[in-house]
């Protein structure tokens, strides 16, 4: 059944992955003929292509020349990406949306986090922590190290679908208004720093209050506030 506002390509793509399922096919068997597909999909070949086109984007399928269009090893990483990449190519407001996720999962898994980092772990997110002060100093970005930053946070979990999903959202937001996030890198070190400070005092309270306050803007830390106040 098609949805309200569907694209026709979108209604193929899902008509196709429902006759991967029913048919039970696994990585290297190959889809029927492009003519099979138009016959028994009844539409254009150039909406088929489209489709197929969208399966290959989401590494669901590879052309084989000679051969056909074959399904591929299913990849987590690279289908959070690409499906990332396309909402925040599609809406406004999707890059937004996709932080407000990566927030919620942090929030989530925060206090698991904190049970499983170990002094070394905690050593290390002070290194990477030093290494964004000293780009800040030298008016450069620090997004590679604040991605970092959080990675290592949440290093050991035990969600491996977590990581993945928030390597993808990192990817994305790597690539979304630059400018814009400068405005508030100052702002970002600070609550950085809160964190580290915590983590370092074993203060699983402050922890999660500088996790908290991480995502809140500057509603729980100001510019210039002494953490020994926290």
């Amino acid at each position: 059944m098609k949805k309200a506002g569907e694209k026709l390509y979108v209604r193929v793509f899902r008509q196709i992955r429902a006759y991967i399922l029913q048919n039970n096919l696994q990585p290297g068997d190959l889809l029927p003929t492009e003519q099979t597909l138009v016959e028994m999909l009844g539409v254009s070949r150039n909406v088929l292509r489209e489709a197929i086109k969208a399966m290959e984007l989401l590494g669901m399928v590879s052309a084989q020349p000679g051969r056909g269009t074959m399904l591929k090893q299913f990849n987590l990483d690279f289908v959070f990406q690409n499906v990332l990449f396309a909402a925040a190519g599609e809406e406004e407001n999707a890059v937004a949306e996709m932080l407000d996720i990566r927030k919620r999962l942090e929030l989530a898994y925060m206090h698991t986090a904190f049970a499983t980092l170990t002094a070394q772990d905690i050593a290390r997110i002070r290194e990477i922590l030093e290494r964004m002060k000293e780009k800040w100093d030298n008016h450069e970005f620090f997004h590679v190290e604040d991605r970092e930053f959080h990675m290592a946070i949440f290093a050991h979990v035990g969600n491996e679908t977590l990581k993945i999903l928030l390597e993808a959202i990192w990817d994305v937001d790597a690539n979304f208004k630059t400018e814009e996030k400068s405005k508030y890198l100052d702002e970002t070190l600070i609550k950085h720093e809160y964190i580290v400070r915590a983590l370092e005092a074993g203060n699983e309270e402050g922890f999660v209050a500088g996790m908290i306050a991480h995502f809140a803007s500057g509603k729980y830390l100001q510019r210039g506030k002494n953490f020994a106040e926290f």
